[in-house]
């Protein structure tokens, strides 16, 4: 090799030496440090030992970060038990040091059950640091704890905590509703024994209702009923009268002789609202109930009470307001196999109110097409009344219902059918009803038998206004028997009886109620409204009939709900907390939603808000909803909307629903106060590194080692090399 090629050569391997060594002087700074809940965790403390279902958790966490060097931006993630869940999600809990200065933020996930701290720049340079986080609201019991003593294990470290009832062993709440003939009711539940202790001989009283209220006689369920999570509870068997003594006493009733003596029972009850207007004047009704129990003798009888309270008007909110006027189209058709449209049919329409109701248009006759239009409608229940029948027809003396929503101008259908004169057969019309609120429910299935020979002749599914109708029924004696609950409730197991004769060809409406299934035992409230995605740009259409089911942070069911009339779903007695929304059913002729709508309540107050979401139309052809006068047999939709009361005097008039899109909307124009539901804040993607944080890089490391021994090794090869060949 040449003398010039060598002086070359070297020069070459200098100059790259030095260029190693340049960027070696700046080295990149590593990826954020993400540690574990055991990396930093020192101890853990639960300060208050005894707490409600829906108390917040007074815990303390304790860390030490010895041997570890943090550095800014570094996090830490703390997983919680099953014992313990975030209820606010986005909550931020400030992490101070010892001086007070603020040294990271932590912000808690309700999806996760964590909390995450990102530490801040003030943290540099401290070495074996540590410390302890108090976090006093924002966490409360999870779905893991049980009453009574629990175990809290986080991470390596444990503490223990009591939980006990919210409201000791008795409590009772009052939602408003209305009954099958439209008439102000409050549906009054009872909790008994709510912690299962041993209760021999227990007695509850309720015989002193109010004057404001009259107890409707023969509304008395009995329930055995336990915990799904802590505040939420499930009503179970259903018992027989027959399994207690039962009296009514006066303005009220007395149970006793419950068969067991450690069994958590609820006990539901109507009361009719004597005066129509304090329904919705924001009147207070107020109820009391007294419990005795013990072996019976004068040292051995304990006794306890429990108050319950609701206030008028504090079940409203639902809608947009838009108060768009409405109409309804008629069709009469005949109930023979020709189905044959008939005209020259005379009806009278009515609107429901509360004190009486109300003649709107009298001598409507059907026309050709067997229709009647009636348009400029406001919001409300009516219904038509067949007043005058063709020649060759029967008249059919029942009702026809429906309602005006106030939110679009699509026209109302509505179905009739007359039998032919000398025909030996009639029909029925049923209408399911929730039995707090009086709102109408799909889904639920009958089968019709007949009393003689116990066949089954028919069945009969309510279609997603409530309703259900059976025609061409012959004459004779019948049984009407429930078969499948609308999703969410009871089944209602009472047989009712009717006939079909020349007297009673078309009976009267037949109205049976379901109670909900599950429970709270929260004091505040949830809305949602379901809108015609396709229509959004011209007005807001609420979407009857969409089924969804309710869950907790944790992921637990706690209840299905279907939009009523208006496209409405409230949901009563829930407690602060994450929730959400899954659509798990869409009504006939629209695409299902699949994204979770999540919420969250505080105790804080504030206007009463509607979280709103849509739903498109299919494509397919297959669109429109069942019609009042069918037999729905597609997908069903209910009127779910229970409402909330207060235990005691306390009233808590309902909860909030923020629009996660516009989250200071108050869409119902009701001054209600309750607690916050806003959009949750998403605090970021979970950390997922290595639980082995000795393994990953500080914050600030350099690695650039290599580099710099590589650049030292050619310098030092060109200085031998130089020398050697001088």
């Amino acid at each position: 090799m040449g003398k010039k090629l060598r002086t070359f050569l070297a020069a070459f391997v200098a100059a790259l030496g030095l260029v190693i060594l340049v960027f070696a002087s700046h080295p990149s700074e590593a990826q954020a440090a993400e540690y574990k809940t055991n990396d930093l965790l020192s101890g853990i403390s639960i300060k208050q030992k005894d707490y409600g279902t829906a108390s917040d958790i007074n815990l303390t966490l304790d860390w030490d970060a010895k041997d570890i060097e943090l550095h800014n931006s570094d996090t830490w993630e703390i997983q919680f038990p099953d014992t313990l869940k975030v209820t606010r999600n986005g909550e931020i809990i400030p992490f101070y040091n010892d001086a007070g200065t603020l040294i990271g933020t932590g912000v808690l996930d309700a999806n996760s059950n964590t909390l995450t701290v990102t530490f801040n720049e003030q943290i540099e340079n401290q070495k074996d640091f540590k410390g302890s986080i108090s976090i006093l609201t924002g966490i409360g019991p999870g779905k893991g704890a049980n009453i009574g003593n629990n175990n809290v294990v986080i991470g390596d470290f444990n503490d223990n905590m009591t939980i006990i009832s919210s409201d000791a062993d008795f409590s009772k709440k009052g939602v408003i509703g209305t009954d099958e003939n439209g008439d102000a009711i409050i549906t009054w539940t009872i909790l008994a024994n709510r912690n299962s202790a041993e209760m021999p001989n227990l007695k509850i009283i309720e015989n002193n209702i109010n004057d404001d209220q009259a107890f409707i006689k023969g509304s008395v369920n009995v329930y055995e009923a336990s915990w799904t999570s802590p505040g939420y509870y499930k009503k179970g068997y259903q018992l027989n009268s027959s399994e207690y003594t039962y009296a009514e006493d006066g303005n009220g009733f007395i149970i006793n002789g419950l068969p067991k003596d450690n069994q958590f029972y609820a006990v539901t009850f109507q009361t009719k609202i004597n005066d129509p207007d304090n329904a919705t004047n924001g009147h207070k009704f107020k109820n009391h109930a007294d419990f005795t129990w013990g072996n019976g003798s004068s040292t051995g009888t304990n006794m306890a009470a429990a108050d319950g309270s609701v206030t008028g008007n504090s079940n409203s909110g639902s809608g947009n307001g838009n108060n768009i006027l409405g109409s309804v189209v008629l069709t009469k058709t005949s109930a023979d196999e020709n189905n044959t449209l008939i005209s020259g049919a005379t009806y009278s329409l009515y609107r429901k109110d509360a004190n009486e109701d109300t003649l709107i248009q009298s001598d409507l006759v059907t026309d050709t097409n067997g229709q009647i239009t009636v348009d400029k409608l406001p919001a409300g229940d009516y219904y038509f009344v067949e007043t005058s029948t063709p020649d060759g027809y029967q008249q059919n003396p029942n009702e026809i219902p429906f309602t005006i929503t106030g939110q679009t101008t699509t026209a109302v259908q509505v179905e009739t059918k007359d039998e032919p004169v000398d025909s030996k057969e009639g029909s029925i019309i049923i209408q399911k009803l929730d039995a707090a609120t009086g709102y109408r429910l799909a889904g639920a299935e009958f089968d019709v038998i007949d009393a003689n020979t116990n066949e089954v002749i028919g069945h009969i599914t309510t279609d997603q206004l409530g309703y259900g109708h059976m025609y061409n029924i012959p004459y004779g004696n019948y049984i009407l028997r429930e078969t499948k609950a609308p999703d969410g409730y009871i089944l209602n197991n009472k047989d009712i009886t009717f006939t079909i004769s020349d007297e009673t060809q078309a009976p009267a409406i037949i109205s049976i109620d379901n109670e909900k299934e599950t429970g709270g035992d929260g004091s505040f409230s949830a809305s949602m409204i379901k809108y015609d995605a396709d229509l959004l740009d011209i007005e807001k259409v609420g979407v009857a009939g969409a089924e969804y089911t309710l869950y907790d942070a944790d992921g637990t069911k706690l209840g299905v709900f279907q939009t009523n009339d208006e496209g409405v779903i409230k949901v009563d007695n829930l407690n602060p907390g994450s929730y959400y929304f899954v659509e798990t059913k869409a009504p006939d002729g629209y695409g299902i939603n699949n994204e979770k709508i999540e919420f969250t309540i505080t105790d804080s107050d504030i206007e009463l808000g509607t979280l709103e979401t849509s739903d498109p139309k299919l494509t397919d052809g297959n669109e429109g909803n069942e019609t009042p006068g069918t037999d729905g047999n597609g997908n069903e939709g209910n009127t779910e909307t229970p409402d909330t009361d207060g235990n005691g005097d306390g009233d808590n008039n309902g909860g909030v629903i923020v629009d996660p899109e516009n989250p200071g909307s108050n869409n119902n124009n009701n001054g209600n106060e309750g607690g916050l539901i806003t959009n949750p804040i998403n605090p970021g993607n979970a950390n997922n590194g290595s639980n082995n944080s000795s393994k990953l890089p500080q914050t600030g490391e350099k690695n650039s080692l290599t580099a710099t021994f590589l650049g030292l090794v050619l310098l030092s090869g060109i200085v031998y090399f130089k020398r050697r060949n001088v």
